[in-house]
């Protein structure tokens, strides 16, 4: 495998940092053959691949907490802005931008679980109309049939 690896980085140009690298292995291979072709390569054996470019690189099964690293990027991206200090047309906005492209993003490749999607559209919704972990505010217009452009409300559900 480290030849073919080699042969790669001659034609390309390019270099694999084995000490960056993760050996990940199919669950039908022993133990023993994992970690001598993680010694071969020089790499550690993972059974967790991380993410890329933060969507996570899925080789099991998908739960709520695959993708609950979109859902704190969201909060994250919304708490550095107040919703007090942005008019209603200055949120709706940031939610269009901003906040929607973190998670159609992860979209384009992979489906994202009903929950996710509901979870994501609330922490949008309360961002939208000024709600917070503190306090509560009603929602002047329903979720579903509200956000029409007859009304100049577009915001994208998820």
């Amino acid at each position: 495998m480290r030849e073919y690896m080699d042969i790669f980085c001659d034609i390309s140009g390019q270099q694999v940092s084995f000490p960056k690298s993760k050996t990940y292995c199919s669950s039908n291979i022993s133990n023993y053959v994992a970690r001598a072709l993680a010694e071969l390569c020089g790499s550690p054996v993972t059974k967790n691949l991380g993410s890329y470019l933060g969507v996570p690189l899925i080789h099991g099964r998908i739960t709520k907490d695959t993708y609950k690293e979109i859902l704190v990027k969201t909060q994250k991206r919304l708490a550095t802005w107040k919703s007090a200090s942005l008019s209603f047309a200055g949120r709706c906005t940031l939610i269009k931008s901003v906040t929607s492209a973190l998670s159609v993003y992860a979209m384009q490749s992979i489906k994202l679980p009903s929950d996710i999607c509901k979870t994501l559209d609330k922490i949008n919704m309360d961002f939208l109309w000024g709600s917070s972990v503190d306090r509560r505010k009603i929602q002047l217009i329903n979720w579903e049939t509200g956000f029409d452009e007859d009304l100049g409300l577009v915001v994208v559900m998820i």
